[in-house]
Formats: structure tokens, C-alpha cells, sequence
């Protein structure tokens, strides 16, 4: 059986170690890059934003040990029809040990984070989802739409 818990920054490397692991298996990281860069960066961000509450991250552990996890972030837009306080929540880095896929660790993370969600104002939850992802979201009644655009530059 696992544990559920909300992250702190004790687990800070073990958050980074698996965020690694997810840009690996979606073809963000490719080969054996050097990731010295990226794990410093994500150790930045996650030491400034979890503090703050700006990232949130919940883990299932099994023997003290992290095998999955998820993150949080919200997002303040403009007020629209059926959200007037334009809050948003962006579930990312979902990802569990492939050793530990199929035992509905990343469903029980996502309902931790799903209840979290309902006690804010936010009344949009949204992701982005790897195809083997898709069959786990539409299990806790996440529903397909248009792929997000977005502008990209360096």
C-alpha cells in the first residue's frame, strides 16, 4: 500500500529526480543529455515557489521512499462566464515509477489534488496529457478538448 501526502521541500531532489524522468519518457530530454542545467534550474524554482505556495506538489511514497507524484499550479486570469474570479488550476508532472503504474497511484494523487482544488475559488482544472496518460484522466471525468496554442521564443 502507498502513502498520500502533500510534497515539501524535503523532497526537493526526489521531485526533481522524477520530473527528469517524465521529460525523458515524453521525448523532452533526449538520450543521455546532460541535465545539470535543467535539475539546477527545476531546484530553483521548486526552492522559490513551493515556499510560497505558488507550486504545490503531492507524493505517494511506499517505505519512505517517493514513487509518484503531481504538481499544482494556479493561474489568475480575467473573470468569464462560469468563473468570476478567473482562478485556474493546471495539474503537471504527473508521473509514477514504471514499476508502480497499473495499482492507481496517479488516480488516487489526482483525487487528492481535485479535492484540494474545490476548496479554492478556481473552477477550471486543466492539463496536458501524454497519450498514456489520456485513459487516467478520462477516468476521473477530465474531458478532451482543443490542444492549447501557445507562442514560444528564446
Amino acid at each position: 500500500m502507498f502513502n498520500l501526502r502533500q510534497a515539501n521541500l524535503q523532497d526537493l531532489e526526489a521531485l526533481i529526480e522524477l520530473r527528469l524522468e517524465l521529460l525523458r519518457e515524453a521525448g523532452e530530454i533526449k538520450g543521455d543529455s546532460d541535465t545539470t542545467n535543467l535539475a539546477e534550474a527545476t531546484r530553483k524554482y521548486l526552492g522559490e515557489k513551493m515556499p510560497s505556495g505558488e507550486f504545490l506538489a503531492w507524493v505517494a511514497e511506499v517505505d519512505s521512499q517517493i514513487i509518484a507524484t503531481s504538481g499544482l499550479v494556479f493561474f489568475q486570469r480575467p473573470p468569464y462566464n462560469g468563473n468570476l474570479s478567473g482562478l485556474e488550476a493546471y495539474i503537471m508532472n504527473v508521473y509514477t515509477i514504471p514499476m508502480w503504474r497499473g495499482q492507481g497511484i496517479a488516480t488516487a494523487l489526482l483525487q487528492e489534488i481535485i479535492s484540494f482544488v474545490r476548496t479554492t475559488e478556481a473552477r477550471r482544472l486543466w492539463l496536458h496529457a501524454t497519450e498514456d496518460g489520456k485513459r487516467v484522466y478520462e477516468k476521473i471525468s477530465f474531458v478532451a478538448t482543443a490542444k492549447e496554442m501557445e507562442i514560444v521564443w528564446y
